[in-house]
């Protein structure tokens, strides 16, 4: 059965195939990025024109007004053409009333045939900018460009599409950070994952985009998701939320979105369950095996969080992603946990859990039976003790990243990744400092764009985020095309008063040089 069910697919990615080169002459494919570009998603037949044709021209341009769109303006845009059969543009006009004010602008890939670009022109049409297979997504597909206005005035952007047949999300942000969010803890995950994985509704044969490895984890204990992070990330995978009973929609869906280019390919995708059955049930494990190209399903615990992390380090270790470091967080402290899940993905490092006031013998072992060499104890005494601090330095040369509370512990921690470890001085990634779960899925897409997580209160920005920038001198990044920064949460865990004044931090600080 499962040969006949083989031939079926097969045949049916050559049908496809053969009716995207027959119907769109001319379409390559993009250029590098961090997973080697893939071929366009040839998924749908007919594209339907959008609600802002005719856009096509300055003349006909979209008018983005701040004071009624707000500072950041998001739309789901198509191109419906056939190969030459309508111009292909959708073009937005912009005023500008501040020198410096960012032009962030985002080309997310939704579905269809189409490669987008980014270009960006003066009052006079005047070239500034172009953008192309930006490296932050793992396609060529999505594109980001980001620009310091040089004089208040108007400009205009244009979305151009290489084949004309396509469905894309446009976000146009007048300053550094764009919110991302779900409607639920499971919905942000599943955004995040979708903001890392754009290209993989993709059934042409040969391409194989999206994660080889999905974690799972119960999204109403954060202690499973502080080890999970960091291995979903060094796997190239992503983080999803599950109930302990039920599958959520969400991550059914998301499950599906991201693997389909692998199913048409079919390439392998493995889900790393984490925790023991009064985490997630063998219900929602039996479901989540029987989704559509799950090739193999594993679940890792232990009897404790403990165990279960270094159980987790053992995992990621044989699939040949750990160094020479590893981080020691209090397993009762959720915070410190998530600032570092990101810095140590870059660090190729584990996650491992101590008691207070003494060192788990189940993370010793795995500490000295896997080469370790470097230790880095995240948190104050209050949550690591010297006593645990001492016990460790008697077998590695251990460094202690702390502040006065889980703000300024996460800035230190910020800090030492950008130090030690590659991160990003003018990005952050900023999330709740008051609830983990949104926070839950940022260790991936931190880890993506280079930018440490920093945390904020629901009503105020926190002195830290500011404080990160300023010493740094500088927010943005002008890194190929450019990209600002993320906020993962919705108004119910960040007020629109924190998203607005981390977005407009530029006010204050000047941009990357």
């Amino acid at each position: 059965m499962r040969g006949r069910q083989r031939w079926a697919r097969t045949s049916l990615v050559v049908m496809l195939a053969v009716f995207m080169l027959a119907s769109m002459p001319g379409l390559g494919a993009a250029g590098g990025t961090k997973d080697g570009g893939a071929t366009i998603q040839p998924q749908a037949a007919v594209v339907y024109a959008d609600a802002y044709e005719p856009d096509d021209t300055f003349a006909t341009a979209y008018e983005f007004d701040p004071a009624l769109d707000g500072n950041t303006y998001s739309s789901y845009r198509s191109f419906h053409g056939m190969n030459e059969s309508e111009d292909q543009w959708d073009t937005v006009k912009v005023t500008i009333d501040e020198t410096g004010t960012p032009i962030w602008v985002e080309a997310v890939y939704a579905s269809g045939f189409s490669d987008t670009e980014i270009y960006l022109y003066d009052s006079e049409g005047t070239f500034l900018r172009y953008a192309d297979d930006n490296d932050f997504w793992n396609s060529g597909y999505s594109d980001s460009m980001y620009y310091r206005a040089p004089s208040p005035g108007i400009y205009y952007i244009q979305i151009g599409g290489r084949g004309h047949l396509c469905e894309y999300e446009l976000h146009i942000t007048l300053g550094d950070a764009r919110r991302v969010w779900g409607e639920n803890r499971f919905a942000t995950a599943a955004e995040v994952s979708r903001l890392q994985w754009d290209d993989t509704q993709n059934p042409v044969p040969g391409t194989g985009i999206g994660p080889s490895d999905i974690v799972i984890v119960n999204g109403s204990n954060p202690a499973d998701a502080l080890a999970g992070g960091p291995m979903a990330t060094q796997l190239g995978g992503v983080l999803l939320l599950t109930h302990k009973d039920h599958l959520p929609y969400e991550t059914w869906d998301e499950i599906w979105r991201v693997t389909e280019s692998r199913y048409w390919d079919e390439d392998d995708v493995k889900i790393w369950v984490l925790g023991g059955e009064s985490a997630v049930s063998e219900e929602v494990f039996d479901e989540l095996a029987n989704i559509r190209n799950i090739s193999e399903i594993e679940r890792i615990a232990g009897a404790d969080r403990f165990e279960t992390a270094a159980a987790v380090a053992t995992a990621t270790a044989e699939a040949g992603h750990i160094g020479g470091t590893a981080f020691i967080v209090n397993g009762h402290s959720w915070a410190d946990g998530l600032a570092a899940a990101p810095v140590a993905a870059n660090e190729r490092s584990p996650v491992l859990m101590t008691h207070k006031d003494h060192v788990p013998q189940v993370t010793m072992d795995w500490l000295m039976g896997n080469a370790i060499t470097n230790v880095v104890v995240v948190g104050g005494e209050g949550a690591v003790s010297s006593a645990v601090f001492d016990e460790l330095a008697t077998e590695f040369v251990v460094e202690r990243v702390a502040g006065a509370n889980r703000y300024e512990t996460a800035l230190a921690v910020a800090r030492w990744g950008v130090a030690n470890a590659g991160m990003s001085p003018h990005l952050a990634t900023v999330v709740s400092g008051e609830n983990f779960p949104d926070a839950l899925a940022a260790a991936p897409i931190s880890w993506w764009t280079g930018a440490p997580v920093l945390f904020t209160s629901k009503n105020s920005l926190h002195q830290t985020v500011v404080d990160y920038f300023h010493t740094n001198g500088a927010i943005g990044s002008i890194i190929g095309d450019g990209i600002g920064c993320y906020l993962i949460g919705g108004p119910g865990a960040i007020s629109e008063a924190v998203y607005e004044a981390f977005r407009d931090l530029w006010q204050t600080i000047p941009p990357p040089d």
